[in-house]
């Protein structure tokens, strides 16, 4: 008994010819998901933070937070996959993208970043101050790290800076070797990634995994606009944030996924959450170390009337 039934393809096209010696059976783990985000709230919560710590806030840095809180909490999905093997990260550290225009700012941009070191333990302010230093090192271009990888990707042939590229993931990621004896920053894009197009009109897009980085999650932060949503039955205009998530399915699947997506949009429609470790834990729960992800404390006798407003459950 064979384990297909087959028949002819008769009158197959050309393309359809073509396409089947053109690709190779799918192998990739990507997965891709959208989400959209009340924002009304975030944004005067990113403007009081402005004006409180004298810092250019923005939503990527919010966002940056919510998702380092979130993955505190399940550490399930703050992972790296090494020799076939899931394995998880004893820290949370969020790399943010920075682009670098170049001299006489037109066409070529630098595109690299700064990854934030325990995320989860950082006030908004913080975090925004220390991204804001280290894009301004790299702008000026007063970074070494930095200098030293741009020197050598415009002098060494191509093929050969893949080889060593490739024998630096083998030395971090294979081996677990902290390589800044090479000139190499530790584990330099962390446990996630987030990057931002909103700016630019870009609503929804995916950011591709960086082959040389071990992060299972890129959060790609699109445009904050006025929508029509529907709130207790009434069609009102509202600011609404979209959010595009790229994952790694080895290690975040879809229940992964749904559970940090409520999480996060909970945190960032209720973005006074995010300042006090207390108040994370009231609404996410403590630190869950296994696999098995608890579901939000949810309970509408436990939440202010703001947050059962923002969370449908009134």
């Amino acid at each position: 008994m064979p384990n297909f039934q087959l028949q002819p393809y008769k009158h197959q096209s050309a393309f359809r010819r073509i396409a089947a010696v053109a690709w190779d059976a799918p192998r990739d783990p990507t997965i891709y998901g959208s989400t959209e985000v009340l924002a009304d709230r975030l944004l005067e919560w990113v403007d009081l933070k402005r004006r409180e710590t004298g810092e250019k806030v923005t939503i990527t840095h919010a966002v940056a937070l919510a998702l380092a809180v979130a993955l505190r909490k399940h550490s399930d999905c703050n992972a790296v996959v090494r020799w076939g093997r899931v394995q998880l990260r004893r820290d949370v550290d969020i790399f943010l993208q920075v682009a670098i225009p170049s001299d006489d700012k037109v066409g070529k941009v630098d595109l690299t970043g700064h990854c934030v070191r325990q995320a989860d333990t950082k006030d908004l302010g913080t975090l925004a101050r220390e991204v804001r230093e280290a894009a301004g090192r790299l702008r000026r271009n007063e970074d070494p790290e930095f200098a030293r990888t741009k020197g050598q990707a415009t002098t060494i042939p191509g093929l050969i800076f893949g080889k060593i590229l490739g024998m630096l993931k083998f030395l971090q990621v294979g081996l677990n070797l902290d390589t800044s004896f090479l000139g190499a920053p530790r584990d330099p894009f962390g446990s996630a990634m987030v990057t931002s197009l909103g700016m630019h009109g870009v609503r929804v897009g995916y950011a591709p995994f960086f082959p040389l980085a071990s992060s299972p999650i890129i959060v790609l932060v699109g445009t904050c606009e006025d929508r029509p949503v529907a709130i207790d039955g009434a069609v009102v205009v509202r600011k609404v944030l979209h959010l595009n998530a790229t994952l790694d399915h080895r290690i975040v699947d879809g229940y992964h996924a749904a559970v940090l997506n409520r999480e996060i949009k909970l945190l960032l429609e209720n973005p006074r959450r995010l300042e006090f470790e207390g108040e994370r834990n009231h609404m996410l729960g403590e630190s869950d170390g296994t696999t098995d992800l608890e579901t939000l404390d949810l309970d509408p006798m436990t939440m202010d009337a703001e947050e059962q407003e923002s969370s449908g459950e009134v």
